[in-house]
């Protein structure tokens, strides 16, 4: 489906439009930190959390309550990873289960009207947002899958894609509010709170079904999932720290241009994304104990890739989960489809290998990859 706008104005209504208005209030003591180039970004951000005002006290009207009793009765399953680890594409495989539901990419883009929008704000939304996604070549549609991250962004000044619009804050967010360091009782029981219904509003858009959600910052906050879930389920995807690097690279070199408010530093992207990966992967290796036993797979993106039937099933079968035979056909057909797809092809420099290898030698010997020297 062509879309009705230019296709980074498309990317900035799906990834940063719809904030809502508190949220934008919450956040003006970054005001100051704002480039005079993105202005009129600014602008856009500011109106369509206007436009998106009356939808979300009309949601409160007519649906809090139904909101307020909808039960989250069967424990998530989480996938969690680093971004670029193939997250993304283990989603795609395990939604194709119509016996989950999940957070789909029109309930992210605008998290407080999904319901009263849903019989005409979707389809417009659809006309508007890009097919794929602009740091690789996989399809985007509005109804497929999406991670939780971007509509909780819109709904609290605390979350890590707050970065979207201001990257200088990258690793004080990631910190605070990922790794929760230093975070408030008071940040901590908000981001419970609003994740929850999030939750709540999923499961009502996929009429109870159990939910198998996607979030890469979850990777370092699976101690809270935990106190919210206790028997949640996590399938964590790792992939060569080389390739996760170069990716990162990409992702950083062409999303966040299209959303930020400040002006980028390149020399200090690169050591952002050295300390993402480090820390948010040693916290991983430090609470994945925290899980009860039988509810943690690891898979490695190059055999969900190479062998991806193989894969899933030994996922069902780790996670005791049911219906893989009935789901296979339906996998089968969506792995055909993928054929075609063709991933970027992005160099490393030596420079860079040396500091992947000196900065995430630890990921290399838990996760078994090896080093090229």
């Amino acid at each position: 489906m062509e879309t009705i706008l230019p296709v980074n104005l498309g990317y900035q209504i799906g990834l940063i439009g719809f904030t809502r208005f508190s949220n934008i209030l919450r956040l003006s003591h970054y005001v100051i930190g704002i480039h005079p180039r993105y202005l009129l970004r600014l602008l856009l951000v500011v109106s369509l959390s206007l436009i998106g005002l009356p939808l979300g006290l009309w949601e409160r009207i007519v649906c809090s309550r139904k909101i307020a009793q909808t039960q989250i009765e069967n424990p998530p399953i989480f996938i969690v990873g680093h971004w670029r680890s193939g997250t993304t594409h283990l989603h795609n495989l395990m939604t194709q289960d119509s016996n989950f539901g999940y957070l789909s990419m029109y309930q992210s883009v605008v998290p407080d009207c999904s319901l009263v929008g849903r019989d005409w704000l979707k389809h417009l939304l659809a006309k508007i947002l890009p097919i794929k996604r602009p740091m690789d070549n996989m399809i985007w549609p509005i109804e497929g899958p999406q991670e939780e991250e971007v509509a909780l962004c819109k709904t609290m000044p605390t979350s890590f894609y707050t970065h979207f619009l201001f990257p200088s804050k990258t690793r004080y967010l990631f910190r605070k509010y990922v790794l929760m360091d230093g975070a408030s009782p008071r940040a901590i029981a908000e981001f419970k709170r609003k994740y929850y219904r999030l939750l709540q509003v999923a499961t009502i858009h996929a009429q109870g079904k159990p939910l198998i959600l996607k979030n890469p910052v979850n990777t370092a906050r699976m101690a809270l999932l935990l106190e919210l879930f206790p028997d949640a389920k996590f399938i964590h995807i790792h992939r060569s720290p080389y390739d996760v690097f170069r990716s990162a690279q990409n992702l950083h070199q062409t999303l966040t241009p299209i959303t930020t408010l400040q002006t980028l530093n390149a020399n200090q992207a690169e050591e952002t994304i050295l300390m993402l990966y480090e820390e948010m992967m040693q916290r991983y290796l430090k609470n994945r104990s925290l899980i009860p036993s039988g509810n943690l797979v690891e898979i490695r993106f190059e055999d969900l890739e190479q062998k991806p039937m193989a894969e899933i099933k030994r996922i069902y079968e780790v996670l005791n989960l049911p219906n893989y035979e009935s789901v296979m056909p339906t996998l089968k057909a969506y792995l055909d489809g993928q054929k075609s797809y063709q991933k970027n092809q992005l160099p490393l420099s030596p420079e860079a290998i040396q500091k992947i290898e000196q900065r995430w030698q630890f990921a290399f010997s838990n996760f078994g990859y090896n080093l090229l020297v």
